[in-house]
């Protein structure tokens, strides 16, 4: 799936530049990231969001910044938007995986402590850490997996919550503390535990497919979202709930059927993004609207019709405002009509921004993006109370009419703000 996105483009024209926000990416020696830097022990929710099986990006925030794993690590200062390799060593060039403290190779970052942690790639799977100030990379943990399973999931998902790892190990859910050892990890759910845990609806898990997990917490429950096979053998997300006392699991949500929410695109029932907070699921269904569901109760309302603004669209949350980019689903973003059922999103040019009641807020136009030359598709990577980050993927072809004669790939970080409406790149990436 990677490489496929990777040769898919939208041919937009360059008419507007835009200024550059500074960008020092070489890192080396002394550099200027603080220290002493402060973060929320909990699960940094509004920074998880890109999860995909496919997807490149992870966040961790700090009172200072942002912290960022794309191939590199990555530190954005608050304000200035300036952007740093996170490596101090002399003379480092960042090739060599054994001596850069940025070539981490991870696809989820961990906050915990004084130092940014992660889930490195390799077998056995391994924690690292690196300090606030790119010093001291180490290693801390090896994560134990499900031995007796025969295949490696490339869906496997970490995320810390006060002062635990939760993770997915081909398959198989577990929690650790952070520094813990690796015969100590608490076995939380695993597929074959399904028919225990209250599937309903016709749901159930048909051994020998691989799942896909998406692991969220809030306050003292974990969340873990499972896209499972119904019994006309079509997959839907079903959400479970555990109590972090007991680590009782339950079943508390699944994306809902067409007649309880209505019509839309043409596939049914395909929830675009999703977001927990305060006990409640919020969720985007393209061309319909923002909806709601109290997790606990199993009420269901809309809390907004976006079908007339946003034919289609995709979604990002924080606890205060949700941001849907008016993108259109393709199967190839050369073709000239909407593919409902495509991950793949382009020719986005206006966010629309709702607060998280349902009340719409404004409009933030982004046609200066059309500066980036050729070809874009966007990523939404997060939000906070200020504005939205977004990647923006841009291709170069030989022949515009074949997607395979690609000359050159570049994404660039950018950024949103929410009160000015001003569209800022912040730094090219590749």
């Amino acid at each position: 799936m990677k490489t496929a996105k990777r040769v898919l483009a939208a041919l937009l024209a360059a008419l507007l530049p835009l200024s550059l926000a500074g960008c020092n990416k070489d890192g080396g020696g002394k550099i200027d990231i603080p220290a002493n830097q402060t973060g929320n022990e909990d699960f940094q929710k509004n920074l998880h969001q890109y999860i995909k099986p496919d997807h490149d990006f992870s966040f961790v925030e700090t009172d200072a910044g942002y912290y960022m794993g794309y191939s590199s690590l990555y530190y954005i200062e608050k304000g200035t938007n300036k952007v740093t390799r996170v490596c101090a060593k002399p003379d480092c060039d960042h090739t060599d995986d054994n001596i850069c403290n940025a070539r981490i190779h991870a696809r989820y970052l961990l906050f915990g402590g004084e130092s940014i942690y992660f889930v490195a790639f390799g077998d056995p799977k391994m924690v690292r850490s690196v300090k606030y100030d790119a010093t001291d990379r180490e290693d801390i943990q090896e994560l134990k997996s499900n031995e007796t399973s025969a295949s490696q999931s490339s869906y496997d998902q970490a995320i810390y919550h006060r002062g635990y790892i939760y993770y997915v190990s081909d398959d198989v859910l577990y929690r650790v503390k952070l520094g813990g050892e690796k015969d100590s990890a608490e076995e939380i759910w695993r597929p074959e535990n399904a028919g225990e845990t209250e599937i309903q609806n016709g749901i159930q898990v048909v051994t020998g497919n691989e799942i896909h997990y998406t692991l969220w917490a809030d306050d003292e429950t974990l969340y873990f979202m499972v896209n499972l096979l119904t019994d006309d053998n079509t997959s839907k997300d079903v959400l479970f709930r555990c109590d972090l006392a007991d680590l009782g699991v339950k079943q508390v949500w699944a994306v809902p059927d067409k007649e309880n929410v209505g019509e839309w695109e043409e596939t049914g029932v395909e929830v675009n993004q999703w977001y927990i907070t305060g006990g409640s699921i919020y969720f985007y269904l393209a061309g319909n609207g923002l909806w709601r569901t109290e997790l606990e109760s199993g009420k269901t309302e809309k809390l907004a019709d976006t079908g007339e603004k946003i034919p289609y669209g995709s979604a990002v949350y924080s606890d205060e405002y949700v941001y849907i980019l008016n993108d259109v689903p393709k199967f190839l973003n050369f073709s000239s009509e909407p593919y409902p059922g495509s991950p793949f999103r382009y020719d986005g040019d206006t966010f629309f921004v709702y607060k998280l009641d349902g009340t719409f807020a404004k409009e933030i136009s982004i046609t200066s993006l059309e500066g980036l030359t050729d070809t874009t598709s966007i990523d939404l990577l997060l939000c906070d109370s200020e504005g939205v980050y977004f990647a923006a993927t841009t291709e170069s072809f030989d022949d515009p009419n074949d997607p395979n004669l690609g000359t050159g790939r570049t994404i660039t970080l950018c950024r949103a703000d929410f009160e000015t409406g001003e569209v800022t790149q912040i730094c090219k990436l590749r």
